[in-house]
């Protein structure tokens, strides 16, 4: 360009570094909106403004720029079966229809907002955040990312096709579309372009190795071409994804192989690419509806990515956020923002701000005041206000539970052959999953069993439980053996081992001299394997929501990652909150 017709401040701008921001893309569950989010009353009751799920509760958490002044940018993007029509919410809801043109409008904003590496400035940043079907969407954008990269601004015209080739990458009958598009728009290229694309063959093999042979290839061609850039992402963060593949499938059509109309939106493996820095997920422990088996993440042999999912106690919409009562979601909510943060990252590594996100410690502190004061004014309110005591509820009743329920197994679950929608005989093995403290402190302070949802609930079965002669309240039990009236719990078959000493009992209490785990002792063959109790950042969210309240009832201890330490070793220190250990 001549300098003679650009400013002075335009020639200096061109010759200083660019501060780089972070691009955060939010993307909700099903039916929630936390802009349009007007529930509906029902049985006779006022409709009300819809309880904000954790992903809109991040988000407004997140400060407008970090303490090195770069830019957080968030996206925030209402879940599936939001829209202002019948169609929208029944068909998009009920099935997930409109799955991909969430992904598709979410690329678009990191496309059109995405700087790369100058020579003078490090790239944006990029972090992706999901609940539920919104947890399938983050998940998948970052797989298609990984796959692609970001277009460069020439090439985004053609996104659409690109995408297509993608979703369709192993069909029989799909001819790749984006190369043709491309050269239609550019015929003086169109020599070049097709000269070294991937052999069509490659397109058309579905198995999980030759898609990915494809991907790569494909990929490869645009970055010769300079079409498509290579990114890292830094973290992807998300609230129990569901359906083996994303979406919630009925276990007996999974068992036939996976419905036509929701093959379009599965994603083709479980497991993350060494393109993801960091990836979290937090998982429900107590929901019982067949359809929502969690999808579990896994990594490759060799893969870079640190992975860490965790296990909590509650119910779909418990851990994501949505219900009332935000005991449990609070616990979520600060543990994803103490990973989301850094506060957990390995001790060895430096902190660096553009690889993580900043949050407002005073919107956390109003959310925690404001479900302290909720339980105050409700009349059994004293009875869950306590840390790890929220109220779990039953979410597979009527209609629902026409469906079927089923109980979720942590540390056991196979793998999914992805060209058919079934379960294999391989069971997943790196997983890196971890039993929160709030199990076994629920455990040991007496928190209450699932429980119903409405009013209705709470009569049939104070109805039931009289006519079976059966106590009207239990204990938290996730361990039970099943029984006439009931099934096995979530973590049967597994044993807790607090400290040097086996909890026969199954005790709670955590001795000092070493970190609570479970072992696996049930039927199936898995020698050795163990669930860790994760460990809390000091003096991250979770440790500011662990003290919120005051005084503990009783003395106990949890384990804290010291950070940074040297050594990398976790400490363990008394707590001093209500009703904790």
């Amino acid at each position: 360009m001549d300098d003679r017709r650009t400013s002075t401040a335009e020639q200096y701008a061109r010759h200083q570094p660019r501060l780089p921001k972070k691009l955060i893309v939010c993307c909700d569950g099903t039916w929630l909106n936390r802009d349009n989010g007007w529930q509906a009353g029902s049985w006779g009751s006022p409709g009300k403004l819809q309880n904000p799920s954790n992903v809109t509760r991040i988000a407004r958490a997140m400060t407008a720029e970090d303490s090195a002044k770069h830019p957080q940018i968030v996206f925030y993007q209402a879940g599936i079966g939001t829209g202002l029509g019948l169609y929208d919410q029944l068909l998009g809801g009920g099935t997930g229809m409109g799955l991909s043109e969430n992904i598709r409008e979410a690329y678009a904003f990191l496309g059109t907002n995405y700087s790369t590496e100058d020579g003078l400035s490090k790239p944006d940043s990029i972090f992706l955040l999901g609940f539920s079907r919104g947890a399938f969407t983050a998940r998948s954008l970052g797989g298609f990312i990984a796959a692609i990269g970001i277009l460069t601004k020439k090439a985004m015209p053609f996104f659409y096709e690109c995408f297509a080739d993608w979703e369709h990458a192993g069909d029989d009958d799909y001819t790749p579309r984006f190369i043709d598009a491309y050269c239609a728009a550019f015929p003086a290229e169109a020599e070049t372009v097709k000269a070294n694309q991937p052999a069509d063959r490659l397109s058309h093999i579905r198995a999980e190795r030759g898609i990915d042979k494809y991907m790569f290839a494909y990929r490869k061609h645009l970055l010769s071409l300079g079409l498509t850039q290579e990114v890292q992402i830094k973290c992807i963060g998300v609230w129990d994804t569901v359906g083996a593949l994303g979406v919630p499938v009925n276990p007996f059509l999974q068992r036939l192989g996976l419905p036509s109309f929701i093959r379009e939106y599965a994603w083709y493996d479980t497991r993350l690419s060494d393109a993801v820095e960091s990836a979290f997920q937090a998982l429900a422990l107590d929901e019982h509806r067949a359809p929502y088996s969690p999808a579990v993440w896994e990594l490759d042999e060799g893969s870079t990515t640190n992975l860490k999912q965790v296990w909590f106690p509650g119910a779909h919409s418990n851990v994501g956020g949505s219900f009332e009562d935000y005991g449990v979601a609070n616990m979520t909510l600060s543990w994803m923002m103490d990973q989301m943060s850094g506060a957990t990252r390995h001790a060895t590594k430096s902190f660096e701000p553009l690889d993580w996100i900043m949050f407002d410690k005073e919107y956390v502190q109003r959310c925690l005041d404001w479900t302290a004061r909720w339980y105050d004014e409700q009349p059994e309110g004293g009875v869950y206000k306590g840390w790890a005591m929220g109220k779990v509820y039953n979410s597979n009743t009527f209609p629902k539970s026409l469906a079927g329920a089923a109980t979720r197994t942590p540390g056991t679950y196979r793998e999914t052959d992805y060209a058919t929608g079934k379960y294999t005989e391989e069971y997943l093995r790196k997983t890196n999953e971890y039993i929160h403290a709030s199990v076994r402190v629920r455990m040991e302070q007496g928190g209450r069993e699932v429980e119903p949802k409405s009013k209705i609930g709470v009569f049939f079965r104070k109805i039931w439980r009289t006519v079976a002669f059966q106590k009207q309240l239990n204990a938290y039990r996730p361990q039970r053996k099943g029984g006439v009236f009931h099934g096995a719990g979530p973590l049967h078959g597994w044993r807790l081992e607090a400290g040097d000493q086996t909890q026969h009992n199954q005790s709670a209490e955590a001795e000092e001299s070493r970190q609570a785990c479970w072992k696996f002792e049930g039927k199936l063959h898995l020698p050795g394997r163990l669930l860790e109790e994760d460990a809390f950042a000091e003096n991250g969210f979770e440790e500011m929501y662990l003290r919120h309240g005051g005084k503990s009832e009783g003395e106990g201890k949890i384990t804290f990652l010291k950070s940074p330490s040297p050594a990398g070793k976790s400490v363990s220190r008394s707590s001093g909150n209500a009703k904790t250990f």
